[in-house]
């Protein structure tokens, strides 16, 4: 058994993983024929499903994100608001994914005609002898998964944006959104928080002008 996957950029460092995982191997989709690539045309299942799930889920998202922009609630060009609006919605959207895959893998798959196995996707790969298949589960020593994992690990930059809207949500004891309702709320009062510190940080600052200014004048006049 082998990966197949298109050229994509983020492929790459699935292929080189694959390959490494099985370069010990003796069977004939070891090593380097362990990954193949080709395009994703010819990958009929996969478009099929990312066509499925943006018709029944992604589709609505990017709508709503879209009447958000084009009403003026976001303002793209804003770093704060980009980042107001992830910090709000990431979590709403991991949960939403996490349900559909839940969903999808627990589905029946009905019979076709073509070369498929009917079932349920999660005993499809977790039981396949129960569906006439093979289990072509192949050993990785706990070393090569340590060694990717230090190769691969991605050090998480420190966001000042998420630690103070961190802040703010403890601060005005603000609860973290569960739907997009919520998260739509959230966003709204976050930047009005933000924005009116924002404000208030420039008055200060210009306040501070006009007396240095001013303490300037004075020390000329005398």
């Amino acid at each position: 058994m082998y990966v197949r996957t298109d050229c994509g950029t983020e492929n790459g460092m699935l292929a080189a993983m694959q390959c490494y995982f099985r370069d010990d191997g003796t069977d004939s989709l070891a090593a380097e024929r362990a990954h193949q690539y080709g395009t994703s045309t010819n990958n009929q299942r996969i478009e099929d499903f990312w066509s499925h799930f943006r018709k029944i889920r992604s589709h609505w998202w990017i709508n709503f994100f879209k009447d958000m922009v084009s009403s003026g609630v976001v303002d793209l060009d804003s770093k704060l608001q980009r980042e107001c609006h992830w910090f709000c919605f990431y979590r709403v959207l991991n949960d939403d994914l996490q349900k559909f895959k839940e969903c999808w893998n627990s589905h029946h798959v009905r019979p076709s005609r073509h070369d498929f196995v009917s079932g349920s996707p999660n005993v499809l790969y977790y039981l396949p002898e129960r569906s006439g298949g093979v289990d072509n589960l192949q050993a990785v020593t706990h070393a090569k998964i340590i060694e990717m994992q230090q190769q691969h690990v991605m050090d998480d930059e420190e966001n000042e944006y998420e630690d103070y809207f961190h802040y703010v949500m403890e601060n005005e004891s603000l609860q973290y959104p569960t739907n997009a309702e919520q998260a739509f709320n959230t966003f709204q009062k976050l930047l009005h928080i933000a924005l009116s510190c924002q404000f208030s940080l420039l008055i200060i600052t210009l306040i501070n002008m006009l007396l240095t200014l001013t303490e300037l004048e004075i020390m000329v006049e005398t």
